[in-house]
């Protein structure tokens, strides 16, 4: 009898794991399985029944049954699915795309039709005229004549002349004679080119004054004997770069000389060599000053020269808001007086930083220089000194400055500073005593060591060209080493200048100088015995007024109101001022 297996469905199921996508074919197979399970039972219990039914009849005596069938149920083995857990990167990554702009021209039906381009109107150029003649007279028996005249607007080149003659033959009270001549001519031309520009001028003057600070009482003298003339011939040349490309080196370079005579046969030489080259390294733009001065002086008995060569080299940087220069100046003074030659050097740093808006803007800084002494330098100061003169250069060895400066408005801007400087050998003027048999009216120079501290400030405004106005004022305080005082020095000086423009038609000026108080050094008689001694010098106070009426372009006449308060003054001890003055006169436009 064979041996039948029998296997549980369920025992399959539990042990497989189907998908959603097998179920229903996996259930159908189930069903069947257990049907053919039913037929069997059904056959065996029927052939049980046969069985039994046949033992009952032979009473169970050697009966041998066998079953026999071809069909052997089979069942597969189970196949099991392993669903292992996968991730799967939805970002796909994608190659290199070029992209590319297929340009298709629209053709528009519709047909533009070209118009003018828009022109702006330029403002017409003023007319210029070739020349201007300025005339007048005053009191003191005072005439007055300027000339100018210049070429028209060029590209290429521009040139003119001016002459000018201003003298007064007057005779103050209890001084000796005081008329005075200034004259003046200039010729003068440029040339433009692409990338330069040349300048050349021709420059003389022609200036006499006279020592009137002597006593007419005790000294009656011709007005001639203490008239003195100075001469002087300047011929310039100058070139300077205009390149804006900043690999380039921009230069300026001036070459001047100037002959001076005066009447007692003094004479002095002057050439002078200055240029500047500057050009950028980096973001800084670098400067490079070099000076040559040569310097000749002769006097009937003596002469003597004297050589400066300056070499100042300095870095310009600035920012947003600052701006920085930062140098050293090294000079050499070869003076044929001096025993050896000199040199000197001086730093040179200006810094300033915008706070707010250009409105209020600090700076700071420390220079110094030297500078030359000549009869030109000192006359132009004091035209009462004498031609035998002592001379010795001044060295400022440092001076240091901070201020504030910025623009209140669009009209209005100031700047005020504080400085402390320490000179050697500033220059003094004082009456020269030791000449015996003199009236004792001629200025001599002594120097001495000196700190100077100074306040300076100055306030402009201006609103178009209908007012104009400024203020300016210094106050000083000076420290000598030897000197009892700082002879004509005053303590502080002020300045007040306004211009009133009426429609063009009426211009009205006025001008007030304060000069504080000073000191001279005079001489004292006491008991046959002269010394000297410090004598104050009160302040002085100009005021002065003058108006213009155009009449038109071609003529307007001017009157001009000088030191309205009347005052005899003295800048120089011993040379009055004049007292009040006018001047009326017209100015004209000949062609």
């Amino acid at each position: 009898m064979r041996e039948t297996k029998y296997y549980n469905s369920d025992t399959i199921l539990s042990s497989s794991k189907y998908g959603n996508s097998f179920m229903y074919e996996q259930e159908q197979q189930m069903q069947k399985r257990r049907i053919k399970k039913l037929q069997w039972f059904f056959v065996i219990v029927l052939v049980l029944g046969y069985v039994a039914a046949t033992l009952a009849q032979t009473g169970m005596k050697d009966i041998e049954l066998k079953a026999t069938s071809e069909f052997e149920p089979t069942i597969k083995d189970a196949v099991k699915f392993g669903d292992l857990p996968e991730i799967k990167d939805t970002v796909k990554k994608i190659s290199n795309i070029n992209y590319a702009i297929v340009s298709n021209p629209l053709v528009s039906k519709y047909e533009v039709i070209p118009i003018d381009a828009a022109k702006m109107q330029n403002e017409p150029l003023a007319k210029l005229y070739r020349s201007l003649l300025k005339v007048g007279m005053g009191t003191y028996t005072t005439p007055y004549g300027e000339f100018w005249i210049n070429s028209l607007r060029t590209r290429d080149v521009a040139y003119g002349a001016h002459i000018k003659h201003l003298s007064s033959s007057s005779h103050l009270k209890d001084v000796g004679y005081s008329g005075f001549s200034d004259n003046e001519a200039e010729i003068f031309g440029k040339k433009f080119y692409k990338k330069h520009t040349l300048t050349g001028e021709f420059n003389y003057k022609r200036n006499v004054v006279n020592f009137y600070g002597y006593d007419t009482s005790e000294n009656k003298l011709s007005k001639d004997y203490a008239k003195q003339r100075y001469q002087l011939f300047e011929p310039v040349i100058k070139i300077q770069s205009h390149y804006t490309d900043s690999t380039k080196i921009n230069h300026f370079i001036k070459l001047g000389y100037h002959n001076l005579t005066d009447k007692y046969n003094v004479a002095e030489n002057n050439v002078k060599l200055n240029t500047v080259f500057n050009t950028y390294v980096n973001k800084e733009r670098l400067f490079v000053a070099f000076d040559a001065d040569y310097y000749n002086h002769k006097l009937p008995n003596d002469t003597f020269n004297d050589v400066i060569i300056k070499l100042n080299p300095y870095f310009e940087t600035h920012g947003k808001k600052w701006m920085l220069d930062i140098g050293l100046a090294a000079t050499m003074d070869v003076f044929t007086n001096q025993s050896a030659t000199k040199f000197y050097f001086h730093p040179q740093i200006n810094a300033q930083f915008d706070v707010y808006e250009s409105i209020i803007i600090p700076y700071a800084g420390v220079n110094g220089g030297l500078q030359k002494n000549s009869l030109r330098s000192l006359s132009n100061e004091n035209p009462f000194v004498t031609s035998t003169l002592n001379y010795k250069n001044s060295n400022t060895k440092i001076n240091v400055f901070a201020g504030l400066k910025g623009n209140l408005s669009s009209k209005t801007s100031y700047d005020a500073k504080v400085s402390y400087s320490v000179v050697d050998s500033m220059h003094f003027f004082v009456i020269d005593y030791t000449k015996n048999g003199t009236l004792d009216n001629q200025y001599k120079v002594i120097y001495d060591n000196t700190n100077l501290f100074n306040v300076s400030g100055q306030v402009k405004y201006q609103y178009k060209e209908k007012i104009h106005f400024i203020a300016k004022g210094n106050y000083y305080m000076y420290k000598t080493k030897n000197l009892v005082r700082a002879y004509h020095k005053p303590d502080f000086d002020l300045t007040f200048s306004t211009v009133y423009n009426l429609k063009s038609k009426i211009i009205l000026k006025a001008d007030i100088f304060v000069i504080g108080n000073q000191f001279a050094l005079t001489q004292v008689e006491n008991n046959f015995t002269y010394t000297t001694e410090s004598k104050l010098l009160k302040g002085i106070v100009d005021v002065n007024l003058g108006a213009e009426y155009r009449y038109s372009k071609m003529l307007s006449f001017f009157v001009n109101f000088n030191n309205i308060a009347n005052t005899r003054y003295y800048r120089w001890e011993k040379y009055p001022s004049q007292r009040f003055n006018l001047m009326a006169g017209l100015t004209f436009i000949p062609f």
